[in-house]
């Protein structure tokens, strides 16, 4: 019986496909294992920590006053429009400037502060659990001003950083801790205004000078060994100057040196940029300059204008490092004797227009003089989150 040409080139087809697959099963058998082929897998296991941050909460007499009602001192409404940039962060931290008093002591503004306890239960309310308290206002109410803040925040369900209530409380190592992932905090001050504390109460306040060194690298070294990642707050810079200064530059060199995988600014009042810096040795920081003010009496556009920080930081089975950060303005709103805090993508200008201090104030104003300072590309409203680059280290150290 003959075969006829269509069944022929059938059973030819037929035969083609049954090699083909018998081919594709031989291939999938001897091909390496798809994550030898693609390189590292996916983050699995891994625990996140969101760190978001903001600059110099400065109590001047006139913000002191307008948290003055019937029932006493509230504060609530500084930070009301804040709250949802709290939302789902983990580290909440902010530069307490000042230090607090007892009502007895007097409430003061400009030169040497001293504020209402209010201000530390707005913040609480607020969702702001790690306060950086050494400041070269610090000691402005001596060491009674001081012990009554310590006091303070240490009833408070928060981590005080920089200040410290005996030598032994001084070498303990603040940390957050979420899931196994553990982050050191250190803070530290350049100056106490010229002030200082008794002899034998040095430790009071956590200062960043030469003779500083050998301790803060020793106390650094056992923050390292007792974490996953490690955030210096330091109180540094040029006070009003939107450029970094050289002090600033030598002491990123040191923290770098030591370990800090993330520096944290405040002192100047104004903003400074953000970048991620490399040292000689390999070692990523990621640094913001200044957050300037968070919100005070000062009354230029440079000084209402402050920064919020934010921070990815993740742990997972290849170890913990920073994922990716962001620097996004803020503004300190005044009208009618009052003060609040904006995101600035919250801000319009029909608000702008209410500015008590500020007059013919608009949005992009502001927006133009927060891309000026930081040297991020103009147009973007809200700067995209950076992840971490990798490249040559001579290109991006600072001398």
């Amino acid at each position: 019986m003959k075969t006829d040409k269509k069944t022929l080139a059938a059973l030819i087809v037929s035969a083609a496909l049954l090699v083909c697959a018998a081919a594709l099963a031989i291939f999938e058998l001897l091909a390496p294992a798809p994550e030898a082929m693609a390189g590292p897998p996916e983050e699995s296991d891994s625990v996140t920590i969101e760190l978001f941050a903001v600059g110099d909460n400065l109590m001047h007499g006139p913000l002191i006053k307008s948290g003055l009602g019937a029932e006493g001192y509230n504060f609530d409404g500084f930070y009301e429009h804040i709250l949802p940039q709290l939302e789902g962060m983990d580290i909440k931290a902010i530069n307490q400037e000042t230090v607090f008093v007892s009502p007895d002591m007097g409430y003061t503004g400009y030169p040497t502060f001293g504020g209402p306890a209010e201000v530390g239960d707005a913040l609480v309310k607020a969702g702001f659990n790690v306060i950086e308290q050494a400041s070269n206002h610090s000691y402005d109410k001596r060491e009674e001003g001081l012990r009554f803040t310590m006091d303070y925040w240490r009833s408070q369900p928060v981590t005080l950083l920089g200040v410290n209530s005996s030598a032994e409380d001084a070498l303990r190592v603040d940390k957050f801790t979420k899931d196994g992932f553990t982050v050191a905090l250190a803070n530290y001050t350049y100056s106490l205004n010229g002030l200082a504390p008794p002899q034998g109460e040095e430790y009071l306040v956590n200062m960043m000078d030469d003779e500083a060194r050998p301790a803060i690298a020793e106390q650094l070294a056992r923050a390292k060994a007792e974490s996953d990642l490690l955030v210096v707050f330091p109180h540094w810079g040029t006070e009003y100057d939107t450029e970094p200064d050289d002090f600033q530059r030598d002491w990123l060199k040191f923290f770098n040196e030591n370990g800090a995988d993330v520096i944290i600014g405040a002192h100047p009042h104004v903003l400074q940029t953000a970048e991620e810096y490399i040292g000689e040795n390999g070692h990523k920081t990621v640094v913001f300059y200044s957050l300037g003010n968070f919100i005070s009496n000062q009354d230029t556009l440079a000084k209402e204008l402050g920064g919020m920080a934010r921070v990815t930081l993740v742990k997972d089975d290849f170890g913990a490092r920073v994922r990716d950060f962001s620097l996004e303005p803020c503004f300190t709103h005044v009208s009618g004797g009052k003060y609040t805090v904006y995101p600035l993508e919250d801000y319009t200008d029909e608000l702008a227009r209410t500015h008590s201090k500020l007059g013919g104030l608009t949005v992009q104003a502001i927006y133009d003089e927060f891309y000026r300072i930081t040297g991020f590309e103009t147009g973007k409203f809200r700067p995209e989150r950076t992840p971490l680059t990798q490249p040559p280290a001579e290109e991006r150290n600072i001398e």
